[in-house]
Protein backbone atom coordinates (compact mmCIF):
# COMPACT_ATOMS: atom_id res chain seq x y z
CA UNK A 1 0.00 0.00 0.00
CA UNK A 2 3.49 2.15 -0.25
CA UNK A 3 1.93 3.71 -3.23
CA UNK A 4 -1.73 3.95 -1.98
CA UNK A 5 -1.75 7.86 -0.85
CA UNK A 6 -0.04 9.46 -4.16
CA UNK A 7 -2.51 7.60 -6.01
CA UNK A 8 -5.23 9.03 -4.27
CA UNK A 9 -7.66 11.48 -6.46
CA UNK A 10 -8.93 13.50 -4.11
CA UNK A 11 -5.83 14.93 -1.98
CA UNK A 12 -7.74 18.31 -1.39
CA UNK A 13 -9.45 16.87 1.52
CA UNK A 14 -5.68 16.03 3.03
CA UNK A 15 -5.63 19.31 5.27
CA UNK A 16 -8.78 18.82 6.75
CA UNK A 17 -8.57 14.90 7.21
CA UNK A 18 -4.96 15.70 9.20
CA UNK A 19 -6.57 18.07 12.15
CA UNK A 20 -6.77 15.77 15.03
CA UNK A 21 -4.68 15.88 18.36
CA UNK A 22 -4.77 14.39 21.22
CA UNK A 23 -5.91 16.38 24.15
CA UNK A 24 -4.54 16.23 27.66
CA UNK A 25 -6.85 15.61 30.60
CA UNK A 26 -5.83 18.86 32.52
CA UNK A 27 -7.72 20.31 29.47
CA UNK A 28 -11.08 19.01 30.67
CA UNK A 29 -10.52 20.49 34.16
CA UNK A 30 -13.49 23.31 34.09
CA UNK A 31 -15.75 20.21 33.21
CA UNK A 32 -19.40 20.62 32.37
CA UNK A 33 -19.04 24.57 34.04
CA UNK A 34 -19.80 25.52 30.41
CA UNK A 35 -22.65 24.29 30.45
CA UNK A 36 -24.08 24.64 34.07
CA UNK A 37 -27.75 26.49 33.94
CA UNK A 38 -27.85 26.16 30.09
CA UNK A 39 -30.96 23.92 28.93
CA UNK A 40 -29.88 21.20 26.65
CA UNK A 41 -32.28 19.78 24.42
CA UNK A 42 -31.36 16.98 22.23
CA UNK A 43 -33.17 16.07 18.68
CA UNK A 44 -34.21 12.34 18.75
CA UNK A 45 -34.45 10.03 21.71
CA UNK A 46 -33.32 6.38 19.91
CA UNK A 47 -30.27 4.74 21.27
CA UNK A 48 -27.57 7.19 20.65
CA UNK A 49 -29.89 9.92 22.05
CA UNK A 50 -30.80 8.79 25.55
CA UNK A 51 -27.36 7.41 26.32
CA UNK A 52 -25.95 10.39 25.76
CA UNK A 53 -28.71 12.28 27.74
CA UNK A 54 -28.85 10.30 30.77
CA UNK A 55 -25.00 10.46 30.68
CA UNK A 56 -25.16 14.10 30.43
CA UNK A 57 -28.21 14.35 33.37
CA UNK A 58 -26.19 12.37 35.65
CA UNK A 59 -23.30 14.84 35.24
CA UNK A 60 -25.66 17.62 36.14
CA UNK A 61 -26.70 19.26 33.09
CA UNK A 62 -30.69 20.05 32.36
CA UNK A 63 -31.41 17.92 29.64
CA UNK A 64 -34.82 17.38 27.56
CA UNK A 65 -36.01 15.91 24.16
CA UNK A 66 -37.54 17.58 21.38
CA UNK A 67 -39.61 15.28 19.10
CA UNK A 68 -41.75 15.36 16.00
CA UNK A 69 -45.11 16.00 16.82
CA UNK A 70 -46.84 12.66 15.41
CA UNK A 71 -44.10 10.87 17.50
CA UNK A 72 -45.61 12.44 20.73
CA UNK A 73 -48.96 11.92 19.94
CA UNK A 74 -48.30 8.77 18.47
CA UNK A 75 -46.62 7.40 21.51
CA UNK A 76 -43.31 6.10 19.42
CA UNK A 77 -40.57 4.71 20.49
CA UNK A 78 -38.61 7.35 20.77
CA UNK A 79 -41.01 8.98 23.52
CA UNK A 80 -41.38 5.87 25.48
CA UNK A 81 -37.98 6.29 25.65
CA UNK A 82 -37.53 9.46 27.04
CA UNK A 83 -40.73 9.79 28.61
CA UNK A 84 -40.15 6.53 30.78
CA UNK A 85 -36.49 7.69 31.83
CA UNK A 86 -38.16 10.66 33.55
CA UNK A 87 -36.95 13.80 30.84
CA UNK A 88 -39.09 16.03 29.98
CA UNK A 89 -40.68 16.42 26.53
CA UNK A 90 -41.46 18.42 23.88
CA UNK A 91 -42.23 19.22 20.14
CA UNK A 92 -39.74 21.05 18.29
CA UNK A 93 -41.80 24.34 18.70
CA UNK A 94 -42.21 23.93 22.33
CA UNK A 95 -38.53 22.70 22.99
CA UNK A 96 -36.02 24.22 20.33
CA UNK A 97 -36.84 28.38 21.29
CA UNK A 98 -35.71 27.76 25.14
CA UNK A 99 -32.65 25.74 24.40
CA UNK A 100 -28.92 27.23 24.65
CA UNK A 101 -27.36 24.06 23.32
CA UNK A 102 -30.02 21.54 20.57
CA UNK A 103 -28.14 18.31 20.10
CA UNK A 104 -29.23 16.76 16.58
CA UNK A 105 -28.77 12.85 17.26
CA UNK A 106 -31.71 12.21 15.04
CA UNK A 107 -30.24 9.56 12.01
CA UNK A 108 -28.21 10.68 9.33
CA UNK A 109 -30.53 10.56 6.89
CA UNK A 110 -33.20 12.56 9.12
CA UNK A 111 -30.47 15.30 9.63
CA UNK A 112 -31.17 17.45 6.31
CA UNK A 113 -35.01 17.89 7.36
CA UNK A 114 -34.37 18.33 10.89
CA UNK A 115 -31.77 21.02 10.42
CA UNK A 116 -34.01 23.12 8.56
CA UNK A 117 -36.65 22.89 11.10
CA UNK A 118 -34.63 23.39 13.92
CA UNK A 119 -32.42 26.32 12.98
CA UNK A 120 -35.25 29.05 12.44
CA UNK A 121 -36.48 28.08 15.96
CA UNK A 122 -33.36 28.12 17.54
CA UNK A 123 -32.63 31.52 19.38
CA UNK A 124 -29.83 33.90 18.28
CA UNK A 125 -26.30 32.71 19.85
CA UNK A 126 -27.68 29.04 20.45
CA UNK A 127 -25.14 26.17 19.90
CA UNK A 128 -26.27 23.44 17.55
CA UNK A 129 -24.08 20.11 18.68
CA UNK A 130 -23.50 16.76 15.81
CA UNK A 131 -22.30 13.55 17.42
CA UNK A 132 -21.63 13.00 13.29
CA UNK A 133 -20.91 15.60 10.70
CA UNK A 134 -22.33 13.53 7.39
CA UNK A 135 -25.23 16.01 6.93
CA UNK A 136 -22.42 18.96 7.25
CA UNK A 137 -19.87 17.46 5.12
CA UNK A 138 -21.55 14.72 3.01
CA UNK A 139 -24.38 16.93 2.38
CA UNK A 140 -22.96 20.60 2.56
CA UNK A 141 -25.52 22.03 4.60
CA UNK A 142 -24.83 25.39 6.00
CA UNK A 143 -25.86 27.09 9.29
CA UNK A 144 -26.94 30.34 10.33
CA UNK A 145 -23.74 32.58 11.08
CA UNK A 146 -24.90 33.61 14.49
CA UNK A 147 -25.07 29.51 15.56
CA UNK A 148 -22.46 27.63 17.22
CA UNK A 149 -21.79 24.37 15.57
CA UNK A 150 -19.95 21.70 17.15
CA UNK A 151 -19.33 18.00 17.27
CA UNK A 152 -18.91 15.51 20.36
CA UNK A 153 -18.44 12.09 18.52
CA UNK A 154 -18.44 8.76 20.90
CA UNK A 155 -16.70 6.38 19.13
CA UNK A 156 -19.14 3.47 20.19
CA UNK A 157 -22.16 2.29 19.91
CA UNK A 158 -24.60 3.94 22.39
CA UNK A 159 -24.93 0.78 24.42
CA UNK A 160 -21.35 1.12 25.47
CA UNK A 161 -21.62 4.80 25.48
CA UNK A 162 -23.91 4.64 28.48
CA UNK A 163 -21.94 1.26 29.94
CA UNK A 164 -18.85 2.56 30.17
CA UNK A 165 -20.24 5.56 31.55
CA UNK A 166 -21.94 3.26 34.62
CA UNK A 167 -18.44 1.88 34.91
CA UNK A 168 -16.88 4.77 35.84
CA UNK A 169 -15.19 5.14 32.40
CA UNK A 170 -15.91 6.53 29.35
CA UNK A 171 -15.31 6.18 25.64
CA UNK A 172 -12.94 7.69 23.08
CA UNK A 173 -14.61 11.04 21.86
CA UNK A 174 -13.83 13.35 18.92
CA UNK A 175 -14.71 16.75 19.35
CA UNK A 176 -14.70 19.54 16.78
CA UNK A 177 -15.88 23.33 16.23
CA UNK A 178 -16.75 23.80 12.43
CA UNK A 179 -14.73 26.72 11.42
CA UNK A 180 -17.73 28.43 9.61
CA UNK A 181 -19.60 28.32 13.10
CA UNK A 182 -18.05 29.98 16.22
CA UNK A 183 -18.89 33.59 16.23
CA UNK A 184 -18.06 33.56 19.94
CA UNK A 185 -15.58 31.89 19.93
CA UNK A 186 -16.44 29.53 22.85
CA UNK A 187 -17.05 26.34 20.53
CA UNK A 188 -14.34 24.70 21.91
CA UNK A 189 -14.88 25.24 25.57
CA UNK A 190 -18.65 23.85 24.97
CA UNK A 191 -17.79 20.99 23.28
CA UNK A 192 -15.06 19.71 25.98
CA UNK A 193 -18.05 20.10 28.56
CA UNK A 194 -20.53 18.11 26.76
CA UNK A 195 -17.80 15.60 26.57
CA UNK A 196 -17.06 15.60 30.18
CA UNK A 197 -20.88 15.27 30.47
CA UNK A 198 -20.86 12.40 28.46
CA UNK A 199 -17.81 10.98 30.29
CA UNK A 200 -15.75 10.71 26.88
CA UNK A 201 -12.61 12.70 28.78
CA UNK A 202 -11.81 9.14 30.80
CA UNK A 203 -11.16 7.14 27.84
CA UNK A 204 -9.13 10.02 25.59
CA UNK A 205 -10.43 13.14 23.64
CA UNK A 206 -9.00 14.10 20.12
CA UNK A 207 -9.75 17.58 18.83
CA UNK A 208 -10.28 16.52 15.30
CA UNK A 209 -12.29 18.25 12.33
CA UNK A 210 -15.40 17.55 10.62
CA UNK A 211 -13.95 16.15 8.07
CA UNK A 212 -11.74 13.83 9.64
CA UNK A 213 -14.39 12.32 11.99
CA UNK A 214 -16.92 11.85 8.77
CA UNK A 215 -14.55 9.85 6.85
CA UNK A 216 -12.85 8.02 9.32
CA UNK A 217 -16.17 7.16 11.16
CA UNK A 218 -17.14 5.66 7.90
CA UNK A 219 -14.28 3.68 7.28
CA UNK A 220 -13.76 2.15 10.23
CA UNK A 221 -17.35 0.87 10.46
CA UNK A 222 -17.56 -0.34 6.89
CA UNK A 223 -14.38 -2.51 7.05
CA UNK A 224 -13.15 -4.08 10.89
CA UNK A 225 -15.87 -2.63 13.28
CA UNK A 226 -18.78 -4.08 11.43
CA UNK A 227 -18.28 -5.04 7.82
CA UNK A 228 -15.59 -7.72 8.86
CA UNK A 229 -17.33 -8.60 12.45
CA UNK A 230 -20.12 -10.26 10.58
CA UNK A 231 -18.15 -11.35 7.07
CA UNK A 232 -15.74 -13.23 10.10
CA UNK A 233 -18.65 -14.48 12.18
CA UNK A 234 -20.93 -15.85 9.00
CA UNK A 235 -17.69 -17.18 7.37
CA UNK A 236 -16.07 -19.03 10.43
CA UNK A 237 -19.43 -20.46 11.65
CA UNK A 238 -20.04 -21.99 8.38
CA UNK A 239 -16.76 -23.44 8.05
CA UNK A 240 -16.74 -25.10 11.61
CA UNK A 241 -20.19 -27.01 11.02
CA UNK A 242 -19.01 -27.85 7.35
CA UNK A 243 -16.33 -29.41 9.46
CA UNK A 244 -18.51 -31.17 11.64
CA UNK A 245 -18.05 -29.17 14.68
CA UNK A 246 -21.53 -28.44 16.66
CA UNK A 247 -23.42 -26.04 15.50
CA UNK A 248 -24.19 -24.79 19.52
CA UNK A 249 -20.94 -24.72 20.29
CA UNK A 250 -19.93 -22.85 16.83
CA UNK A 251 -22.48 -20.08 18.06
CA UNK A 252 -20.83 -19.92 21.02
CA UNK A 253 -17.54 -19.70 19.83
CA UNK A 254 -18.29 -17.09 17.73
CA UNK A 255 -20.80 -15.42 19.02
CA UNK A 256 -18.54 -14.25 22.73
CA UNK A 257 -15.40 -14.92 20.96
CA UNK A 258 -15.49 -11.50 19.62
CA UNK A 259 -15.66 -9.86 22.95
CA UNK A 260 -12.85 -12.47 24.86
CA UNK A 261 -10.50 -11.60 22.11
CA UNK A 262 -10.98 -8.16 21.64
CA UNK A 263 -11.14 -7.31 25.12
CA UNK A 264 -7.02 -8.18 25.24
CA UNK A 265 -6.95 -6.03 22.17
CA UNK A 266 -8.33 -3.11 24.28
CA UNK A 267 -6.18 -3.25 27.48
CA UNK A 268 -3.56 -3.67 25.84
CA UNK A 269 -3.35 -3.77 21.70
CA UNK A 270 -2.66 -6.55 19.24
CA UNK A 271 0.22 -7.18 21.28
CA UNK A 272 -1.55 -8.13 23.97
CA UNK A 273 -3.86 -10.61 21.47
CA UNK A 274 -1.26 -11.97 20.18
CA UNK A 275 0.49 -12.67 23.32
CA UNK A 276 -2.77 -14.80 24.50
CA UNK A 277 -1.44 -17.48 22.02
CA UNK A 278 1.13 -19.92 22.45
CA UNK A 279 4.38 -19.31 20.55
CA UNK A 280 3.32 -21.66 17.40
CA UNK A 281 -0.55 -20.66 17.94
CA UNK A 282 1.05 -16.95 17.73
CA UNK A 283 3.19 -17.69 13.78
CA UNK A 284 0.42 -19.35 12.46
CA UNK A 285 -2.13 -16.81 13.22
CA UNK A 286 0.33 -13.74 12.27
CA UNK A 287 0.55 -15.68 8.49
CA UNK A 288 -3.14 -16.11 8.63
CA UNK A 289 -2.98 -12.17 9.02
CA UNK A 290 -0.88 -11.48 6.52
CA UNK A 291 -2.27 -13.56 4.00
CA UNK A 292 -5.53 -11.74 4.74
CA UNK A 293 -4.20 -8.85 4.39
CA UNK A 294 -2.61 -9.20 1.35
CA UNK A 295 -6.30 -10.21 -0.16
CA UNK A 296 -8.46 -7.61 1.12
CA UNK A 297 -6.19 -4.43 0.74
CA UNK A 298 -7.76 -3.78 -2.71
CA UNK A 299 -11.33 -3.64 -0.92
CA UNK A 300 -9.84 -1.58 1.81
CA UNK A 301 -8.54 1.08 -0.61
CA UNK A 302 -12.13 1.11 -2.50
CA UNK A 303 -13.81 1.51 0.26
CA UNK A 304 -11.69 4.92 1.12
CA UNK A 305 -11.19 5.98 -2.13
CA UNK A 306 -15.03 5.89 -2.40
CA UNK A 307 -15.54 7.46 1.14
CA UNK A 308 -13.00 10.20 0.58
CA UNK A 309 -14.55 10.78 -3.06
CA UNK A 310 -18.08 10.74 -2.16
CA UNK A 311 -18.95 7.89 -3.71
CA UNK A 312 -19.99 5.98 -0.70
CA UNK A 313 -22.36 8.79 0.48
CA UNK A 314 -23.73 9.48 -3.04
CA UNK A 315 -25.14 5.71 -3.48
CA UNK A 316 -26.13 5.43 0.06
CA UNK A 317 -28.46 8.37 -0.44
CA UNK A 318 -30.04 7.22 -3.54
CA UNK A 319 -30.79 3.67 -1.68
CA UNK A 320 -32.25 6.39 1.20
CA UNK A 321 -34.42 7.87 -1.84
CA UNK A 322 -35.40 4.70 -2.72
CA UNK A 323 -36.76 3.52 0.60
CA UNK A 324 -33.84 1.92 1.57
CA UNK A 325 -34.15 -1.37 -0.58
CA UNK A 326 -30.91 -2.62 -0.40
CA UNK A 327 -30.60 -1.94 3.01
CA UNK A 328 -33.65 -3.25 3.82
CA UNK A 329 -32.73 -6.46 1.70
CA UNK A 330 -29.44 -7.22 3.67
CA UNK A 331 -30.67 -6.66 6.61
CA UNK A 332 -33.26 -9.45 6.07
CA UNK A 333 -30.50 -11.63 4.57
CA UNK A 334 -28.58 -11.42 7.55
CA UNK A 335 -31.11 -12.25 9.73
CA UNK A 336 -31.43 -15.16 7.39
CA UNK A 337 -28.09 -16.42 7.73
CA UNK A 338 -27.20 -19.90 9.88
CA UNK A 339 -25.20 -18.01 12.20
CA UNK A 340 -27.79 -15.73 13.36
CA UNK A 341 -30.31 -18.08 13.52
CA UNK A 342 -28.63 -20.79 15.37
CA UNK A 343 -29.07 -20.59 19.67
CA UNK A 344 -25.70 -20.70 21.26
CA UNK A 345 -24.85 -23.72 23.10
CA UNK A 346 -24.57 -23.75 26.95
CA UNK A 347 -21.66 -25.56 27.19
CA UNK A 348 -19.21 -24.05 29.00
CA UNK A 349 -16.25 -22.55 26.82
CA UNK A 350 -13.34 -20.93 29.71
CA UNK A 351 -11.66 -17.83 28.15
CA UNK A 352 -8.57 -19.21 27.08
CA UNK A 353 -10.40 -21.86 24.71
CA UNK A 354 -11.76 -18.47 22.88
CA UNK A 355 -8.26 -17.77 22.06
CA UNK A 356 -6.99 -21.50 21.37
CA UNK A 357 -10.20 -22.64 19.35
CA UNK A 358 -10.38 -19.58 17.35
CA UNK A 359 -7.20 -18.67 15.32
CA UNK A 360 -8.68 -17.81 12.41
CA UNK A 361 -11.14 -14.76 13.77
CA UNK A 362 -7.85 -14.06 15.88
CA UNK A 363 -6.48 -13.53 12.65
CA UNK A 364 -9.67 -11.40 11.35
CA UNK A 365 -8.98 -9.12 13.86
CA UNK A 366 -5.32 -8.71 13.43
CA UNK A 367 -5.51 -8.13 9.63
CA UNK A 368 -8.76 -5.89 9.70
CA UNK A 369 -7.29 -3.54 12.64
CA UNK A 370 -4.01 -3.34 11.19
CA UNK A 371 -5.18 -2.43 7.55
CA UNK A 372 -8.05 -0.02 8.56
CA UNK A 373 -6.05 2.14 10.24
CA UNK A 374 -2.95 1.92 7.60
CA UNK A 375 -5.63 2.81 4.75
CA UNK A 376 -6.56 5.50 6.60
CA UNK A 377 -3.16 7.06 7.89
CA UNK A 378 -1.67 6.53 4.12
CA UNK A 379 -4.98 8.70 3.32
CA UNK A 380 -4.25 11.29 5.43
CA UNK A 381 -6.17 10.62 8.67
CA UNK A 382 -3.67 10.89 12.15
CA UNK A 383 -2.57 7.92 13.48
CA UNK A 384 -4.51 8.42 16.59
CA UNK A 385 -7.86 9.11 15.08
CA UNK A 386 -7.11 5.87 12.96
CA UNK A 387 -6.27 4.36 16.50
CA UNK A 388 -9.31 5.00 18.02
CA UNK A 389 -11.70 4.43 14.48
CA UNK A 390 -10.00 0.76 14.20
CA UNK A 391 -8.47 -0.76 17.11
CA UNK A 392 -10.12 1.19 20.26
CA UNK A 393 -13.51 0.97 19.03
CA UNK A 394 -13.67 -2.80 17.77
CA UNK A 395 -13.97 -3.92 21.31
CA UNK A 396 -17.33 -1.85 21.88
CA UNK A 397 -18.85 -3.23 18.58
CA UNK A 398 -18.14 -6.78 19.65
CA UNK A 399 -19.47 -6.29 22.89
CA UNK A 400 -22.77 -6.15 20.69
CA UNK A 401 -22.82 -8.97 19.06
CA UNK A 402 -22.07 -11.07 22.68
CA UNK A 403 -25.75 -9.64 23.55
CA UNK A 404 -27.78 -10.79 20.14
CA UNK A 405 -25.59 -11.34 17.34
CA UNK A 406 -25.22 -9.39 14.26
CA UNK A 407 -28.70 -8.37 14.91
CA UNK A 408 -27.19 -6.27 17.97
CA UNK A 409 -24.24 -4.31 16.17
CA UNK A 410 -26.53 -3.64 13.19
CA UNK A 411 -29.45 -2.37 15.50
CA UNK A 412 -27.34 -0.36 17.51
CA UNK A 413 -24.98 1.50 15.19
CA UNK A 414 -26.70 4.18 12.75
CA UNK A 415 -28.22 3.21 9.46
CA UNK A 416 -25.46 4.79 7.95
CA UNK A 417 -22.80 2.43 9.41
CA UNK A 418 -24.70 -0.64 8.31
CA UNK A 419 -25.58 0.18 4.99
CA UNK A 420 -21.29 0.42 4.74
CA UNK A 421 -21.20 -3.00 6.79
CA UNK A 422 -23.57 -5.43 4.55
CA UNK A 423 -21.58 -3.31 1.55
CA UNK A 424 -18.46 -4.60 3.05
CA UNK A 425 -19.46 -7.97 3.68
CA UNK A 426 -21.35 -8.60 0.64
CA UNK A 427 -17.71 -7.74 -1.05
CA UNK A 428 -15.32 -9.01 1.36
CA UNK A 429 -16.70 -12.82 1.15
CA UNK A 430 -16.37 -13.50 -2.02
CA UNK A 431 -12.67 -12.49 -2.42
CA UNK A 432 -12.39 -15.05 0.55
CA UNK A 433 -13.44 -17.99 -0.86
CA UNK A 434 -9.98 -19.64 -1.98
CA UNK A 435 -8.58 -18.44 1.19
CA UNK A 436 -11.58 -20.47 3.22
CA UNK A 437 -10.72 -23.62 1.44
CA UNK A 438 -7.92 -24.20 3.03
CA UNK A 439 -8.84 -23.64 6.47
CA UNK A 440 -9.66 -26.88 8.45
CA UNK A 441 -10.83 -27.29 12.68
CA UNK A 442 -7.46 -26.95 13.71
CA UNK A 443 -7.86 -23.35 12.70
CA UNK A 444 -11.41 -22.47 13.81
CA UNK A 445 -13.49 -25.20 16.38
CA UNK A 446 -10.90 -27.34 18.00
CA UNK A 447 -7.72 -26.44 19.66
CA UNK A 448 -4.88 -25.54 17.64
CA UNK A 449 -2.30 -26.69 20.37
CA UNK A 450 -3.23 -29.99 20.53
CA UNK A 451 -1.75 -30.98 16.81
CA UNK A 452 0.68 -28.57 16.16
CA UNK A 453 4.18 -29.13 17.12
CA UNK A 454 5.79 -27.57 20.00
CA UNK A 455 8.75 -26.57 18.24
CA UNK A 456 9.54 -22.98 17.49
CA UNK A 457 12.28 -21.43 15.34
CA UNK A 458 13.71 -18.78 17.42
CA UNK A 459 14.77 -16.69 14.78
CA UNK A 460 11.55 -16.54 12.91
CA UNK A 461 9.21 -16.06 16.37
CA UNK A 462 11.84 -12.81 17.32
CA UNK A 463 10.64 -11.46 13.77
CA UNK A 464 6.86 -11.88 14.66
CA UNK A 465 7.34 -10.42 17.86
CA UNK A 466 9.72 -7.40 16.21
CA UNK A 467 7.02 -7.23 13.16
CA UNK A 468 3.52 -6.97 15.70
CA UNK A 469 5.64 -4.66 18.42
CA UNK A 470 6.63 -2.31 16.03
CA UNK A 471 3.89 -1.52 14.22
CA UNK A 472 2.61 2.67 14.20
CA UNK A 473 -0.51 1.01 15.37
CA UNK A 474 0.82 -0.54 18.56
CA UNK A 475 3.49 2.66 19.38
CA UNK A 476 0.76 4.99 19.00
CA UNK A 477 -1.88 2.60 20.87
CA UNK A 478 0.58 2.58 23.54
CA UNK A 479 0.75 6.32 24.49
CA UNK A 480 -3.15 6.61 24.25
CA UNK A 481 -3.74 3.78 26.29
CA UNK A 482 -1.79 5.14 29.03
CA UNK A 483 -4.08 8.00 29.48
CA UNK A 484 -6.73 5.71 30.20
CA UNK A 485 -6.38 5.06 33.68
CA UNK A 486 -10.10 4.15 34.91
CA UNK A 487 -10.68 1.67 32.02
CA UNK A 488 -12.18 -1.30 33.43
CA UNK A 489 -12.66 -5.09 32.10
CA UNK A 490 -15.56 -6.38 30.90
CA UNK A 491 -14.57 -9.94 30.53
CA UNK A 492 -14.59 -11.88 34.15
Amino acid sequence: MSNYFNALPHRLKVQELGKCDFMNNTEFSEGVTQLKGKKIVIIGCGAQGLAQGQNMRDSGLDVAYALRKEAIEGKRASFVNATENGFEVGTFEEMIPKADLVSNLAPDKQHTDVVNKVVPLMKKGACLSYSHGFNIVEEGTKIREDITVVMIAPKSPASEVRAEYLRGFGVPTLIAVHNDNDPNGDGLEIAKAYCVGTGGHKAGVLLSSFVAEVKSDLMGEQTILCGLLQTGSILSFNKMVEKGIDAGYASKLVQYGWEVITEALKIGGITNMMDRLSNPAKIEAFKLAEELKTIMTPLFEKHMDDILSGHFSKTMMEDWANGDKNLLQWRAETGETDFEKTPASEVKINEQEYFDNALLMVAFVKAGVELAYETMTLSGIKEESAYYESLHEAPLIANTIARKKLFEMNRVISDTAEYGCYLFDHACKPLLADFMQKIDTNLIGKNYNDTASNQVDNFELVKVNASIRNHSIEICGAQLRAAMTAMKKIVA
